[in-house]
């Protein structure tokens, strides 16, 4: 008897029909946009801000009231999107941001030969023409600003009425997602303003609530019977007490024990499976982290691992990651970089916290010298995972 049902139900992509321990924050957030409906015309754009540590469900959150918002507006017969944007993902500059955000709308629109400010502007007039109405999610707001060192795609969001003179826009909602509160301290006093003081703070899970949240989780992903409660127990005190309550973490290592029991073709996971991978694992890197790479960043982050294995040093010479990267390139059928894409992708990687430099050396972030070959392991086996030629990995050209 196969141990999985359905192991996708374990993936930090998947977002499911219930939230256990959110349901407060989904109401309040849905009450936020709910009245909008179905008169929504002459609404101005209303802007919530979602903070909490990581993997605590406010992506999840922001995704779920999305879903529900749509089918709101389904009922009413509104033509309605909601548009979610990862900043770590696509906000390489204002004008691809905006473009994934018109591509998102009506992947046909034209959208070529114009400036960032024209751009966005189109899609005002597009979406007021075609009576489109669409709540948008911001993610990883506060990565943005530390990387980018730039507030002006929080000032063109929150200002987009201005486009028609102070008139309601059919942009209805914003949603403004980070985990570091202080990201507001990086904006001038008129940003602040226009960005509003309406905050959702999700606070980290206790151990029950994940126990909570992985027993529901592994009844989806599994068979019955396969997962004990004294398995997902302990899962739920590790990542308490060690990964800061991140569910992400606590998913991977039910995800990997359970392939680790599938693969030894017993139909149960144990504790020994659950140790086992946590000898792997390392809270400071989830699947999640590199699942939302982009196709260049995990080629490179395959090399700095691979180079760190064959090395057996916490920390590996640029110049041999940069051979490794060109090998691991020739191998997998895809064009390397060049040297200056190379290094900043490389920059990209560490303002991630997924890599450390030190001087002329890269090493991978947080991970304990004497689990390093252990992780590393795990790295590489889940990048060769994410680099397969079926996967259709979309390569930024920036």
């Amino acid at each position: 008897m196969p141990i999985f049902v359905d192991r996708d139900r374990l993936s930090p992509r998947y977002v499911p029909d219930k939230l256990p321990h959110r349901e407060g924050e989904i109401r309040i957030v849905e009450k936020f946009f709910l009245d909008l409906f179905p008169d929504v015309e002459g609404h101005y754009t209303r802007i919530v801000q979602l903070q909490g540590p990581a993997g605590v469900g406010k992506s999840s959150v922001a995704l779920h009231v999305g879903r529900l918002l749509e089918e709101e507006a389904r009922r009413y017969g509104i033509n309605f999107r909601h548009v979610y944007l990862n900043l770590r993902l696509e906000s390489t500059t204002r004008f691809v941001l905006y473009s994934s955000i018109a591509l998102k709308i009506d992947p046909d629109l034209r959208i070529r030969n114009m400036s960032a400010e024209e751009l966005l502007a189109y899609l005002l007039r597009y979406l007021k023409a075609n009576n489109i109405y669409v709540v948008m999610t911001v993610d990883e707001v506060d990565y943005y600003l530390k990387c980018m060192k730039s507030t002006d795609v929080i000032y063109d969001l929150t200002r987009m009425g201005e486009v028609f003179f102070g008139e309601p826009i059919n942009v209805l909602g914003l949603v403004f997602i980070a985990r570091d509160p202080r990201w507001r301290d990086m904006l001038d006093p008129a940003e602040q303003s226009s960005l509003g003081r309406i905050v959702v703070n999700f606070k980290p899970y206790t151990k029950d609530q994940v126990y909570d949240i992985l027993e529901y989780r592994a009844r989806e992903a599994f068979a019955p019977g396969a997962v004990a409660s004294e398995v997902l127990d302990y899962v739920a005190e590790v990542t308490v007490d060690h990964a800061r309550s991140d569910i992400r973490f606590a998913l991977d290592v039910l995800y990997y024990a359970g392939t680790l029991a599938e693969n030894e073709g017993v139909e149960r996971v144990t504790l020994e499976h659950v140790r086992t991978v946590l000898s792997q694992l390392e809270p400071s890197i989830t699947s999640e982290d590199i699942m939302t790479l982009n196709g260049d960043e995990k080629y490179v982050l395959m090399a700095v691992a691979l180079e760190l294995k064959t090395s057996g040093s916490a920390f590996a010479d640029l110049e041999d990651v940069w051979e490794s990267y060109r090998e691991v390139c020739e191998q997998y059928g895809v064009k390397p970089v060049g040297r200056r894409r190379f290094n900043e992708l490389l920059h990209s990687l560490y303002s991630k916290g997924i890599v450390d430099a030190k001087g002329l050396k890269v090493g991978i972030s947080s991970v304990p010298v004497e689990k390093l070959s252990r992780f590393l392991d795990y790295v590489i086996s889940r990048l060769k995972e994410e680099v397969q030629p079926s996967n259709s990995i979309g390569r930024d050209y920036a």
